[in-house]
């Protein structure tokens, strides 16, 4: 075997031993892809869930589902930056109510129950893709997506497959999302809001998929809807639907990527999703204990991949 082989075994086998150790040790809430649900699928068993006994699975005192952002000069579109996209955006087309339970409106109990739908924080923890805006009307004007630096508000299908699956996802396409909390000063209702769509793979710099913006929507709800689990962490979700020309209309008007709409039907529906998400058991403060700092493992992970990416090259 020459030196340049040698090196290059000495570098991979360090690369997975880094690889299973970093698994081992990951927080379900870290930046690393989310494993999949625990679903109950007897109505038997969905009928004899019990919400345990804990004040932070109650909904928020005066709760309201949301503020409509239109009538505080918000709006249902995402801000997309680069000047190409000026006035485009992608509908924001799922809301998690501000009447779920107050574990599930807070970001380490947000991304808990994503858990248990089967989505996760983008691959490695990086955004993989435009770091969008959108302005809630709740007085905090446009602000990024997600929390911090906006690197966890994409939150990608992860294929049922636990720290690789928001990977393939990237690589591959499928449904993914990117998520707000509406609770400025002017309209504090702590709801969440999602802009859902499918997106085809890495390779075609994550365009739109046909109807994906309709289709990535009503696959997320198919997802939420009913009772799901992760570590122990219970939820039941219900849905109502806000009909077309509430807050969003049935248009291909000012929407991103407007080709991908059906054969003379507009790219979205208007169509927009209020998902109610009651936490059965669990405790995303438990949960939060066992990983404060997610981050870091994501970013040694980073590290030896590049670091193994470099010494290829230099290989060469």
């Amino acid at each position: 075997m020459s030196r340049a082989n040698r090196s290059c075994s000495l570098a991979a086998v360090l690369l997975v031993t880094i690889l299973v150790a970093l698994a081992q040790s990951l927080p379900s809430i870290s930046a690393t892809p989310l494993e999949a649900s625990s679903r109950s699928s007897s109505s038997g068993s969905r009928q004899l869930a019990r919400r345990a006994s804990n004040p932070q699975f109650e909904p928020l005192p005066n709760a309201v589902d949301f503020f409509n952002p239109l009538e505080r000069g918000g709006s249902m579109l995402t801000i997309i930056p680069g000047p190409t996209t000026v006035g485009l955006g992608e509908p924001v087309n799922v809301i998690v109510s501000g009447r779920s339970s107050k574990s599930v409106l807070e970001p380490v109990g947000f991304l808990l129950y994503v858990t248990s739908i089967n989505f996760g924080i983008s691959c490695l923890g990086q955004a993989n893709g435009t770091l969008q805006q959108t302005n809630l009307g709740d007085g905090r004007g446009a602000r990024i997506q997600g929390t911090g630096d906006g690197t966890n508000g994409v939150m990608r299908f992860n294929y049922y497959s636990p720290y690789v699956g928001t990977c393939k996802e990237t690589f591959q396409g499928g449904n993914h999302f990117r998520w707000w909390v509406q609770n400025g000063t002017e309209a504090n209702s702590s709801a969440i809001f999602l802009a859902a769509s499918r997106e085809l793979p890495l390779a075609t710099n994550h365009m739109i998929d046909t109807d994906g913006y309709n289709r990535g929507r009503d696959e997320l709800v198919g997802n939420a809807t009913g009772m799901t689990e992760w570590e122990g962490n219970r939820y039941n979700t219900t849905v109502t639907w806000i009909p077309a020309g509430l807050l969003l209309n049935a248009t291909s008007e000012g929407i991103n990527h407007p080709d991908v709409a059906l054969p003379g039907q507009p790219t979205q529906d208007g169509r927009v999703a209020v998902l109610t998400v009651t936490q059965l058991a669990g405790s995303a403060a438990n949960a939060a204990l066992r990983g404060t700092t997610p981050g870091v493992e994501a970013s040694l992970l980073v590290a030896a991949v590049a670091s193994l990416v470099a010494l290829a090259m230099a290989l060469q």
